[in-house]
């Protein structure tokens, strides 16, 4: 009776062991696949981390660009206002200098009328100072022409009246 309650004993503290280890593996198992799990949910944690942080920087990074595109646009604008203030600017002193020029030109143009003007106006007068020389001239030469003529009419009738004379006296002494 004893030998079999040993051997009963036995058989418990056997069944005992054996479902204590069995325990003991499933616990074993249970807490390696809550480590796996752990680490699992740990590297898709991670995962998840790494992704919203590399989202982040790829919006920080189209920001950036759009940022100095806008940038780039903006002293490109900038640099063709410049650019079209620098060449009105140009056209307007352009324009500016052309038309003094023409000034120029004209005020030249005008001047050259005038003196043309007043050389023409000095011939005509020399021409009429030359004219009335020539007319008092010819009018002295007529005048003097007239004089010598009237003197020598004079002198003529004088002769012719001492001829006259003369001849009468000679007439009465032969009458006498």
């Amino acid at each position: 009776k004893l030998a079999e309650e040993a051997r009963i004993a036995e058989e418990k503290r056997k069944e005992a062991e054996a479902k204590q280890a069995e325990e003991a593996r499933i616990a074993e198992e249970k807490r390696k696949e809550e480590e796996a799990r752990l680490e699992e949910e740990a590297k898709k944690a991670e995962e998840a981390r790494l992704s919203e942080e590399a989202r982040i920087a790829e919006e920080k990074r189209q920001k950036e660009e759009a940022q100095l595109e806008e940038e780039a646009r903006v002293a490109e604008e900038k640099r063709e206002e410049e650019e079209a203030r620098l060449a009105e600017e140009e056209r307007v002193a352009e324009e500016a200098r052309l038309a003094e020029e023409a000034r120029i030109a004209e005020e030249k143009r005008k001047q050259e009328e005038e003196e043309a003007r007043l050389a023409e106006e000095k011939r005509l007068e020399e021409e009429a100072q030359l004219a009335e020389e020539k007319r008092l001239a010819e009018e002295a030469k007529l005048a003097e022409e007239a004089r010598i003529a009237e003197e020598e009419r004079k002198e003529e009738e004088a002769r012719l009246a001492e001829e006259k004379r003369k001849e009468e006296e000679a007439k009465q002494a032969e009458e006498a």
